[in-house]
């Protein structure tokens, strides 16, 4: 089996390539919604939002409780941020029209978590930490530009999350593809 640690995916089985792949098409799905409708309602970008953070969440939670590979302390991580970002997902489902501040608080919230998640694996491992790393990287600077600004409208809020989702789904994508490689 190849080794596969540090890729900043979400598994490190590489017949699971799939599931990194598809949670990054998904990423970039919701990105590509929010970019293509920025002034969408409330209710739709916290639906848009809900139903990627809550797909995702699942996924994190249920393979860190699964999937054999992991330090103790990479499960744990894996789980807490899992279930972090399904209770995000919830969230922006059950009060979509909450308000932006509440939509932009899980947001942020999500992509700084997921963004620490990657910087500690980046850290852990020491074979292809650059991805962990861009992923990690990315994740804080679209949490933190979120959350910088509280008066941040709508639209720009729809933008900035669809840019962040674009570029986090990109690199997933690609990390679940060359999983895949690795994996022949």
């Amino acid at each position: 089996m190849a080794d596969v640690r540090g890729t900043g995916t979400v598994t490190l089985d590489p017949r699971r390539w799939w599931v990194p792949a598809l949670l990054g098409a998904l990423s970039i799905a919701a990105g590509v919604l929010a970019l293509a409708y920025p002034d969408i309602t409330l209710l739709a970008l916290g639906l848009i939002v809900g139903i990627n953070l809550i797909l995702i969440g699942a996924t994190w939670t249920a393979l860190a409780t699964v999937e054999p590979g992991h330090s103790e302390g990479g499960r744990i991580l894996r789980f807490f941020v899992g279930f972090l970002a399904s209770l995000a997902g919830l969230i922006c489902l059950v009060r979509p029209g909450a308000g932006v501040l509440a939509l932009l608080l899980a947001l942020s919230f999500w992509f700084i978590l997921t963004g620490m998640s990657d910087l500690a694996r980046a850290m852990e491992e020491h074979e292809h930490r650059a991805i962990a790393g861009v992923l990690g990287v990315v994740s804080i600077a679209a949490g933190v530009i979120i959350v910088a600004n509280p008066d941040i409208g709508l639209t720009t809020l729809a933008l900035l999350a669809g840019i962040g989702f674009i570029v986090r789904g990109t690199v997933e994508l690609m990390a679940g593809l060359y999983i895949r490689g690795l994996a022949d």
